[in-house]
């Protein structure tokens, strides 16, 4: 779930501006674990309802078929 919440931050400050009031919401696939300190880099592409996402490990995908959707 900390892998949730690490992709739901950098989503509310990379697409939001840092503004929780646009945040609708978001959801995502778990597709492989996660350990701590594993660094993990959160690739978003925009759309007109709000951005597209997954987090990867390395080139490993970790949460694929990312959707954030703003208000």
């Amino acid at each position: 779930m900390c892998t949730y919440g690490f992709t739901g931050r950098a989503l509310l400050h990379t697409v939001c501006a840092g503004d929780p009031a646009r945040f609708g919401g978001m959801a995502a696939r778990f597709t492989r674990p996660v350990l701590p300190g594993d660094a993990l880099t959160v690739q978003i592409w925009r759309d007109g309802s709000g951005a597209l996402f997954r987090t990867l490990r390395g080139d490993v995908v970790v949460l694929d078929r990312g959707r954030l959707d703003l208000t």
